[in-house]
């Protein structure tokens, strides 16, 4: 396939569909999400072949929107607006019994790159080599990322999404449904006790009807800012009612240390994680669980601790006596004051 600069100027950039579904037929994204000039798929394997490829993480730009900057010499210019990529994060990847692939929105890099975008299409991979890519107006369905798709009779339900900041709502979830007939979309209106703006999380149907959701992370609103907190409940929704219940009553406290003045725990001051475990305090070392770095009991609770690039998150998982966790959070502090010689601060999440 070949694109030239006219083709490339005029389907460069994202944009939103004027129907719900709005089917989008440009080379240049096709080209895009193909990855290479010459696919040379073998029509008769079909999407076996490019199933794999999907799986490996091959099917797409190894440079994202680069191999369109290098190709036509485009300089980095946030002004001239991102350049369309099939380059993502967050994204959902469903495959169905009878060999459809659908992916589902996405995120390509953060605020600060130039192509910066999160998406709200539909690509749809046929068992005969085909892409099909469809787009929708913002207010039927808004860009998502980190959300999870669940095929669930004849539709994929969409639950939760990170999203742009300013169109977040804490304590909402948004729940949406996509006919796997006619690629519609359509919004699910819940009730009951959400989880609230929750992403990354891990999503399951069950044969009852009941989509199940766990772990992830939730925005929640402290003051004038959000903050993003893990998410420790389990929590169930009935697709007959579309109620929500939640299932399970942790009680699991997190805390946050960060360095003075915004550093970054990378290169030097990355301290590891089993530095900082407490000395003073007697604990049994468990297997690391999730996301988590490091795991240990303290008095029959576990605790884990992971070190992320702009912070240490402590999760406690039980209730400790007041002055032990007084004891072990300080101790935990202190030791990554030691480790990266930079004041550090402990706040409760």
């Amino acid at each position: 396939m070949i694109i030239s600069r006219e083709l490339f100027d005029q389907q460069r950039l994202p944009r939103f569909g004027k129907t719900n579904p709005e089917r989008m037929t440009f080379a240049f994204w096709e080209w895009m999400i193909r990855g290479d000039d010459d696919p040379r798929v073998d029509a008769s394997r079909g999407l076996e072949k490019i199933g794999l490829r999907l799986r490996n993480e091959t099917l797409k730009s190894s440079y994202g929107p680069y191999r369109a900057r290098d190709l036509f010499n485009i300089p980095l210019n946030p002004e001239e607006g991102p350049i369309w990529t099939f380059d993502r994060m967050g994204q959902t990847r469903t495959r169905l019994p009878e060999g459809r692939l659908i992916c589902i929105g996405g995120e390509h890099e953060d605020f600060y790159d130039p192509d910066s975008f999160i998406y709200n299409d539909v690509v749809v991979f046929t068992p005969q080599d085909g892409i099909e890519i469809y787009a929708y107006p913002r207010e039927v369905f808004p860009p998502t990322d980190f959300h999870s798709a669940t095929v669930a009779d004849g539709r994929i339900v969409i639950i939760g999404g990170l999203g742009n900041e300013n169109e977040r709502c804490p304590g909402h979830t948004p729940v949406y449904s996509l006919d796997l007939s006619s690629y519609s979309i359509s919004k699910i209106l819940t009730s009951g006790e959400l989880p609230g703006w929750i992403s990354k999380h891990e999503a399951r149907h069950e044969h009852t009807g009941i989509i199940t959701i766990r772990a992830g992370q939730v925005v929640q609103e402290c003051g004038s800012e959000q903050r993003i907190s893990r998410n420790f409940e389990d929590f169930a929704l009935d697709l007959r009612s579309c109620v929500w219940q939640r299932l399970t009553d942790r009680n699991w406290h997190e805390f946050s240390i960060r360095q003075e003045k915004g550093a970054l725990f990378v290169l030097e001051r990355d301290p590891k994680p089993e530095t900082l475990i407490p000395r003073s305090i007697p604990h049994v070392i468990l297997p690391s669980e999730r996301n988590a770095d490091v795991r240990f009991l303290v008095a029959e609770i576990p605790v884990s601790l992971t070190v992320d690039v702009t912070q240490i998150e402590i999760v406690v998982e039980g209730n400790l006596p007041e002055s032990l966790l007084a004891r072990l959070l300080e101790e935990i502090r202190a030791n990554t004051e030691a480790e990266v010689g930079c004041c550090c601060t402990l706040n409760q999440r």
